[in-house]
């Protein structure tokens, strides 16, 4: 009776191990952090290259949709509380975009250099768009 217990107990504590590490989802993590997805972690340099400079050319537009979404009138009473009061993202779906795509590249670009990859200077590439971003994380 006694091994069966300790059985039990054996595989109950593997399950939750196991548990604990699948529930680690791909995407935008609640500490801001991104975690690639599976396939992603066997791209080669090149790819990695591609999807980080695609990124950032859609991260390029996301300024202009902000505008745009700003000047919109909101929809629901509880978008336009979000304007007045939301936190990081004030409301703006586009700047809950752009923080995902930003955590992305930063992932791709860690993944990139982990391979021995040349790197990109992403940070140059970041540092306008943030500085536009910031204006409507202001307002």
């Amino acid at each position: 009776m006694r091994t069966k217990i300790t059985h039990l107990f054996c595989f109950c504590a593997l399950a939750l191990l196991v548990g604990g590490c699948a529930s680690s989802t791909a995407g935008l993590q609640k500490d801001g952090s991104y975690v690639l997805e599976h396939d992603e972690h066997a791209l080669d340099c090149q790819r990695l290259h591609n999807s980080i400079w695609g990124r950032l050319q859609v991260m390029k537009a996301l300024p202009d949709r902000a505008r745009a979404e700003r000047a919109k009138v909101p929809e629901t009473a509880v978008l336009a509380f979000g304007r007045l009061f939301g936190g990081k993202s004030k409301g703006l779906a586009t700047l809950e975009d752009y923080d995902r795509e930003h955590a992305h590249v930063r992932a791709l670009h860690r993944k990139a250099l982990d391979r021995g990859c040349p790197p990109i200077d992403v940070e140059r590439e970041l540092a306008s768009m943030d500085a536009v971003m910031a204006e409507f994380r202001k307002q």
